[in-house]
């Protein structure tokens, strides 16, 4: 069932979700003048739809969806997102208080697209039987607190076949899809998608840019995207390496929303203006993309894509994606703005240095992408101190 659809310019904008993971700062709090101006541009645009999470920046992205969302513009002119947190729940916990919490801090009175939060196996067969959160969820449905219902999986293909087999009340699936994790063996988005697709729902898009690494590719890549824009075919609507990340996900045909954690103003107007002008790819744009993926194969030696999830459970608060970014950056060809080393020295003043990772795996528990971030940093920690 498609609940949102297009094809092109005014109606693919429909397709284009806000996600409230990566808003502007003013020192520790939320920049609500510079975020009021990027909801403001999204809403002029013709986009309306505005993610969020129980645990994205503490907390206070369901906050900020209240105050620069929900206090300016009419409810029924806005489409509100937002999910049941699983990943990060114990037997302890009450959903019921959690959706009520929710719903308090945005300042609605129903959700119109919810989700439950990345139940991967582990915790499809454990936790969301204990605290019989799909059942409580339809409950909600019924009750028009909720007027769409879907999921988000960073899991196997079995996993998603059997949570959408065991539960056709599913109306859309949040997947991870991007160019460049597209027949990745260890994700197999491409499989993912597929099921959603067989099942006959919806695929929404999150990480298109896979953190922003796609919108910094290598030297090799970016030549391959120059040389396609400067040829006699070449398609002058691509003008960065985002609009060609976009590209892929808005060119899938089961694709009915992306979500991009937008953190300025500049990105915002950047992806709308490609997203307005957007057109079907063809063969050899296809292609490119397709060379591009071969390219940038290795460009990440630590696959991280900057959620951020492992961050709050961290108990020294190691700002453990910054370095993964930085020891991403050393390793490849990349063309530098600023020197890696200052960073990471900037950074370690104010926060633990990699070194100081106590290797506790607290973090690794809720890493989407699996990683043994305790290994991964001592790699860090290698480079940089």
């Amino acid at each position: 069932m498609r609940v949102i659809s297009g094809d092109y310019m005014e109606e693919d904008m429909k397709r284009f979700g806000f996600g409230f993971m990566r808003l502007p700062r003013k020192g520790f709090d939320i920049d609500y003048e510079k975020t009021n101006q990027m909801v403001d541009k999204f809403i002029e645009s013709g986009a309306n739809f505005f993610d969020t999470g129980y645990d994205y920046l503490g907390g206070e992205s369901e906050i900020a969806i209240r105050e620069s969302v929900v206090k300016r513009y009419p409810r029924d002119e806005i489409l509100i997102s937002d999910k049941m947190p699983v990943y990060s729940m114990s037997k302890g916990d009450d959903p019921e208080e959690i959706f009520k919490t929710q719903l308090e801090r945005c300042g609605v009175d129903y959700f119109d697209y919810y989700l439950v939060h990345d139940p991967e196996d582990r915790y499809y067969g454990g936790l969301c039987n204990e605290l019989d959160i799909f059942n409580l969820l339809s409950k909600y449905k019924n009750e028009g607190k909720i007027r769409r219902l879907g999921l988000s999986l960073h899991d196997s293909p079995k996993v998603l076949d059997k949570i959408l087999t065991e539960h056709p009340e599913m109306e859309f699936v949040l997947l991870q899809v991007n160019y460049k994790d597209w027949f990745n063996p260890s994700l197999e988005t491409d499989k993912l998608y597929d099921v959603a697709k067989d099942h006959g729902i919806p695929v929404f898009v999150m990480g298109p840019l896979k953190g922003g690494s796609l919108a910094r590719v290598n030297k090799d890549v970016s030549k391959l995207f120059k040389e396609y824009e400067n040829s006699a075919n070449g398609n002058n609507d691509f003008k960065s390496p985002s609009d060609w990340a976009f590209s892929f996900v808005f060119n899938l045909d089961n694709v009915d929303m992306v979500l991009s954690g937008i953190s300025n103003i500049d990105e915002m107007e950047r992806d709308i203006e490609f997203i307005q002008s957007f057109k079907k790819l063809n063969g050899l744009e296809l292609r490119v993309i397709n060379k591009a993926r071969e390219l940038s194969r290795y460009d990440s030696p630590i696959n991280c894509s900057t959620c951020d999830y492992c961050v709050g459970h961290c108990p020294i608060d190691m700002p453990i994606s910054k370095y993964f970014d930085l020891y991403n950056l050393d390793k490849n060809s990349f063309e530098l703005e600023s020197d890696v080393y200052d960073t990471y020295k900037r950074i370690s003043e104010n926060s633990p240095k990699a070194s100081q990772c106590i290797g506790c795996g607290n973090c690794e528990d809720f890493c989407p992408q699996h990683l043994k971030i305790s290994d991964e940093m001592k790699k860090v920690s290698a480079l940089f101190d």
